[in-house]
């Protein structure tokens, strides 16, 4: 298996444990100090930053995603066609074409309407992941109280760049803390703020268990990927209590010089410590 020892080690050489109970950094090309919403989750992964730009709302209220994300996190096969500005996704036995500026997407050959549009922006196609996700047969929902667009599957976040890049490292770097895990559904971040001077990332996230959290039991756990591998928080961090509905806080900064982050995930866990 060359590609998941080269995928292993590359995780552990970057490993950098960096943050406290308030604190998470990482790293991607936007404006400084701005915020972001959180938009999108698959499986147990909230997905806040893609590469080149993180998802995104279009004027018809459609999350776009770019066409690198469907590949890398849904494991969808993609490719593009320069010279008719078509992309083509395959997954779960369809194949969906999208054409940037145009509202006509092709379902296995049978052309249909959207109220929106692919566009080209940082050199990258953006998709609109609810199209996607109808059309390709992915279970998702909306989450009324987050309004956070969620993607469910088996064959989800199963690429090499998952399985390999980041749970082989937590899993090989004992990241989690000690204590078993109880719910991958106890926090559910709001919102992202990018520092481009200091090149990370502080995430703010709920708590949705619908009851106070005690010390130590809190881990809203943020993984950042560039191309030299995974970096996350420090295991051993302070964990305050958090009461009912409260904030967590963390933050995470690049430490990979001269590496562009690709993505940033996280997990909002409880833990029976």
């Amino acid at each position: 298996m060359k590609m998941k020892s080269r995928f292993v080690m590359l995780g552990l050489a970057a490993l950098l444990a960096v943050g406290s109970s308030a604190g998470i950094d990482s790293k991607p090309a936007q404006a400084a100090s701005k915020t972001y919403p959180a938009l999108l989750k698959i499986n147990d992964y909230y997905v806040l930053y893609t590469s080149p730009k993180a998802p995104y709302v279009d004027k018809q209220s459609r999350i776009m995603i770019p066409l690198r994300s469907i590949s890398e996190l849904i494991g969808a096969k993609v490719s593009y066609d320069t010279k008719s500005k078509t992309a083509t996704i395959v997954l779960n036995g369809k194949t969906i074409q999208f054409t940037i500026g145009s509202k006509t997407v092709t379902v296995d050959g049978s052309p249909v309407q959207m109220d929106t549009v692919p566009v080209l922006d940082k050199n990258s196609i953006f998709i609109p992941v609810s199209v996607l996700s109808k059309y390709l047969g992915i279970k998702s929902s909306t989450d009324p109280q987050t309004k956070i667009y969620s993607m469910t599957g088996d064959n989800l976040m199963q690429t090499d760049m998952i399985k390999y890049t980041l749970e082989d490292t937590e899993t090989g770097a004992k990241i989690v803390p000690p204590g078993k895990i109880v719910s991958n559904k106890a926090f559910a971040p709001v919102s992202y703020t990018y520092d481009d001077k200091k090149d990370s990332f502080t995430v703010k996230a709920k708590n949705i268990t619908g009851a106070d959290v005690p010390k130590g039991e809190a881990d809203v756990a943020a993984y950042m990927l560039t191309d030299a591998g995974v970096q996350f928080l420090n295991p051993k961090r302070e964990r305050p209590a958090v009461k009912k509905d409260g904030i967590v806080t963390e933050s995470i900064q690049n430490g990979a010089i001269g590496e562009e982050v690709n993505y940033l995930l996280v997990k909002g866990r409880l833990l029976d410590r």
